[in-house]
């Protein structure tokens, strides 16, 4: 299974990044191989539509989950209508202890709010 991780930087002593669609990496892990995959979120720069870029980017790359601090409503339209699963943590967290927690079944899983 793949999961992506919004994080501050690219390798192992990044962080968890709060914003979803304007994280600067994403960290793929994939639980089969334990192996990591960085790559630069191209939409932090866009005017708009940064969020929906970065959920396509992540659809392309076969992502199961994803844990962000936050997701914006466009954004979790996208991963929602991809049954991807989204995953809420903590700010600041070390990337591996967001893998630990995951693995542990200790993230909350975000909820899209409808009005």
């Amino acid at each position: 299974m793949k999961i992506a991780i919004s994080v501050t930087a690219a390798g192992e002593a990044a962080t968890l990044e709060m914003r979803f669609g304007r994280c600067p990496y994403f960290a793929v892990y994939d639980s089969e191989t334990k192996e990591y995959e960085w790559f630069e979120n191209a939409g932090i720069k866009a005017a708009s539509g940064a969020g929906t870029g970065a959920a396509q980017a992540l659809l392309d790359r076969g992502i199961e989950v994803v844990v962000s601090g936050q997701y914006g409503p466009k954004a979790s339209q996208v991963l929602g209508a991809a049954n991807i699963k989204m995953l809420l943590g903590p700010s600041e967290l070390p990337v591996a202890e967001v893998i630990a927690k995951w693995q542990a079944n200790e993230l909350k899983e975000y909820a899209i709010q409808k009005f």
